[in-house]
């Protein structure tokens, strides 16, 4: 979890009405941990959840203590923000790569303190790796607005252009930054394979930002710096706004004026940005009350609202429409609005109900068997991972595991607001693919497996069984190690041999791939990953892989019972 360092008497100067006991006690109550305080050094370490992005600095913790203190309630305001004739202007060719960029622009009279500076900076890689998703969602740019001629140009450019990254003495090439700094090794693979890369130049052709590698030596902000532009870009234009939107607030909780910057995008037309609309949810206030085991009037919901930093009102009566700042991103639906009338409420407020009955829990049979299988696995050498039960059709696609019977067993959301989350996931094989995909920087060999559920449509019903997929990862990775593992999976949890005939499967390499069987029914398949799939997901290593239906031999063996082990 993501730790944040506040100064001890940042919140005593603060709130200057309470004492600083009384201020930290709160702290837990916003659903934040205490994990260190160091008196000596005046700091107090606090961990947040990375679905609160905006607690990752002072100003975020110090915005909420003052809403639960009740000495601001509602939506934190911005005033106006200003217009500008500044524009960024984006070109059509980078719409498959990182199509999308927002900005703003942030002054002040008073110069960067040392300790903004790296308040901005820890928010910054904090928004990349939650939000942002390690910078494959979005990733942010800073910059030192005097130094900036615009209007500035977002295009694809040649992989031999060279300019002066942040941090450096010399002039490198956009090829040797992805080769040889250290960021480019670790997020070069978000848009490795072309020769030519995102860039942000200005109007006179220098070098603004690499994203989402470095930022250009030109616009370094430092201590020297009182004016601010900050640039987002992105494969996701809601995480990119979101992103944009914590740091609208964030600079102007440190004093900034805020002004608009146009974006001229193919994809969106004329853009105005940043774009602070609130997000809107409407809950019923008996599902509230429910939820909670209170009976709250519909004011006093409205109340708790405001203590957590968001706006109330009654649409119609017996609904809440609650009006939150667009960067809080942890809320989706009237259930989120009710953990939100809980905080404000006061969590050390409600009472729990003793349960009336006490009953003795045993384990099912399944659990038994993952616990058994995991222990094997990990003997093995693997390292076990969980992915969602929802994933993208993109990744199905991609790892060639959809023909048309397996189409028409999909299961979709309805209203997805992420296309990263589009529908169940029908195999394990596309997750695991994806996970290696995304882990190429690290170490190999890599060996992985995982246990999870895996959904079919089934006429009007959906069908859930459990899979289990492993798969190993180097330069000599082959059927026969992929085979022998396999072996010693069933071998030593179900004592079992199994046969596998060859298959052709569009997702293995032909004549080195095979179903599974046990006792004449299919459970699973083997082989060594097509190389079209690892083109596809950008991997350069080999991958052999395997996955078996575990709810079928479960099925088969008869083992729905306790007595299994």
């Amino acid at each position: 979890m993501p730790v944040v360092n506040v100064r001890l008497s940042r919140l005593k100067s603060s709130f200057p009405d309470y004492g600083l006991s009384e201020v930290i006690e709160e702290i837990p109550y916003l659903g934040l941990d205490i994990e260190d305080i160091d008196e000596r050094e005046d700091i107090i370490k606090i961990e947040f959840n990375p679905n609160r992005p905006d607690y990752g600095s002072e100003n975020g913790i110090i915005r909420g203590l003052r809403g639960i203190l009740g000495i601001e309630l509602g939506s934190p305001r911005i005033k106006t923000i200003q217009p500008s004739d500044k524009s960024i202007f984006v070109e059509r060719s980078l719409e498959k790569i990182r199509p999308f960029i927002y900005g703003l622009i942030a002054r002040r009279e008073l110069l960067l303190s040392e300790i903004e500076l790296t308040q901005l900076i820890s928010l910054q890689e904090d928004l990349h790796n939650g939000l942002g998703r390690k910078r494959k969602k979005a990733s942010m740019g800073i910059h030192d607005f005097d130094k900036i001629n615009f209007p500035l140009q977002y295009r694809l450019e040649d992989i031999n252009r060279k300019f002066k990254p942040l941090g450096s003495e010399q002039e490198l090439s956009l090829a040797r930054v992805l080769k040889e700094t250290e960021t480019g090794k670790k997020y070069g693979h978000l848009i490795d394979g072309s020769n030519l890369v995102p860039l942000l130049t200005d109007c006179n052709d220098d070098v603004i930002s690499f994203p989402p590698i470095t930022n250009g030596a030109l616009t370094k902000v430092d201590t020297n710096t009182r004016n601010l532009m900050v640039e987002v870009t992105g494969k996701n234009p809601k995480s990119a706004k979101q992103m944009l939107a914590l740091i609208a607030y964030e600079l102007a909780d440190m004093g900034f004026e805020l002004f608009h910057l146009f974006i001229h995008s193919p994809l969106e037309g004329k853009v105005l940005s940043p774009n602070l609309e609130p997000i809107i949810i409407e809950v019923e206030a008996i599902q509230i009350n429910d939820l909670l085991g209170l009976n709250l009037p519909e004011a006093k919901i409205i109340e708790c609202l405001n203590k957590c930093r968001c706006d109330g009102l009654v649409e119609r009566p017996g609904v809440i429409r609650c009006i939150a700042p667009n960067y809080r991103i942890d809320l989706f639906d009237s259930c989120d609005v009710v953990e939100e009338v809980a905080i404000g409420y006061g969590i050390m407020n409600l009472k729990p109900d003793k349960p009336s009955e006490y009953l003795d829990g045993n384990k099912e049979s399944h659990s038994i068997i993952f616990e058994k299988l995991t222990e094997i696995l990990i003997g093995l050498g693997f390292i076990q991972i969980v992915n969602p039960s929802i994933i993208s059709r993109n990744i199905m696609e991609k790892s060639l595991v959809l023909d048309k019977h397996s189409v028409s067993e999909l299961i979709w959301l309805n209203d997805s607001k992420n296309s990263e989350y589009e529908l169940l996931r029908t195999r394990l094989i596309p997750s695991m693919i994806n996970t290696l995909s995304v882990n190429i920087h690290e170490k190999y060999p890599q060996k992985l497996f995982e246990i999870g559920k895996v959904f079919r449509a089934n006429g009007n019903s959906a069908k859930e069984s459990w899979y289990l997929c492993a798969a190993i990862a180097h330069d000599n990775a082959d059927y026969s190690e992929t085979k022998s593992n396999l072996e010693s999976v069933l071998r030593y949890c179900f004592n079992k041999s199994v046969t596998t005939p060859r298959v052709q499967l569009p997702y293995f390499l032909d004549g080195h791939a095979a179903q599974i069987s046990l006792d004449n029914k299919t459970i699973g398949c083997i082989g060594e990953v097509h190389p079209q799939v690892l083109e596809n997901f950008a991997m350069r290593t080999l991958v052999g892989m395997f996955e078996i239906d575990i709810s079928q031999i479960m099925e088969i063996l008869n083992l729905n019972k306790q007595s299994f082990f």
